[in-house]
């Protein structure tokens, strides 16, 4: 069993940047939908919330989606020096970097009003590039880190969670079609999943840090 023993300002660092990614989605899910005409959150996209000529655009791509992919991928440096080294943790961190890194592609690169163009610019294909990386490795990802914490103390609710999140990741990508009226609850549990898990290892790492 490997001990953790992570500095405070490790511990802060992982509860700020996963906490505060939860966040940032959640409001721009809940407030740009609030404020978006018609919008739907069961049928439609999130990125359809910051597509070219949304009422919101720039908010929701700039306040919300920029944010969130930062302080991800800062979660995923901090993860990936801190807690103990083996090939699943690396390979879910990597996982998770390229999920985070989509929320940067959304922010740069918006898609098409509607999310469903017959004829998509170069902006929505490059956004759809990056959002799908993410979500096709996310079943695995979850998989890897919720088995890498079976060799951590204490850790047993973050690998019971890692494997459910895993199986919601899948059902929610294999759900993932454009032509589906519940795209979106698709895609947010996708979402979910994923931000569920990362705020969870980061207060394990709290826990850990008052253990000891």
């Amino acid at each position: 069993m490997q001990r953790i023993q992570l500095p405070p300002v490790v511990v802060a660092a992982l509860i700020l940047t996963s906490v505060g990614s939860l966040v940032f989605v959640v409001s721009l899910v809940l407030v740009g939908g609030a404020l978006t005409p018609d919008y739907s959150h069961t049928s439609q996209f999130i990125s359809e919330l910051g597509a070219n000529g949304a009422p919101l655009e720039l908010w929701v791509r700039f306040s919300g989606f920029l944010p969130a992919g930062v302080l991800l991928l800062v979660f995923c440096a901090v993860a990936f020096v801190s807690f103990p080294r083996s090939l699943p943790f690396s390979l879910g961190i990597f996982g998770l970097a390229v999920y985070a890194a989509g929320y940067l592609v959304a922010s740069f690169f918006p898609c098409d009003p509607g999310c469903r163009p017959a004829d998509p610019s170069t902006s929505q294909l490059i956004h759809n590039v990056g959002g799908l990386a993410g979500y096709v490795l996310a079943p695995g990802f979850l998989f890897v880190l919720g088995q890498a914490a079976r060799n951590w103390p204490s850790a047993s609710g973050l690998v019971l969670v890692g494997h459910i999140a895993s199986g919601v990741a899948l059902v929610g990508l294999l759900t993932l079609s454009p032509s589906s009226d519940i795209v979106g609850l698709s895609q947010r549990a996708l979402e979910i999943s994923v931000l569920g898990w990362v705020v969870m290892l980061g207060f394990y790492a709290a826990r850990q840090r008052g253990a000891a």
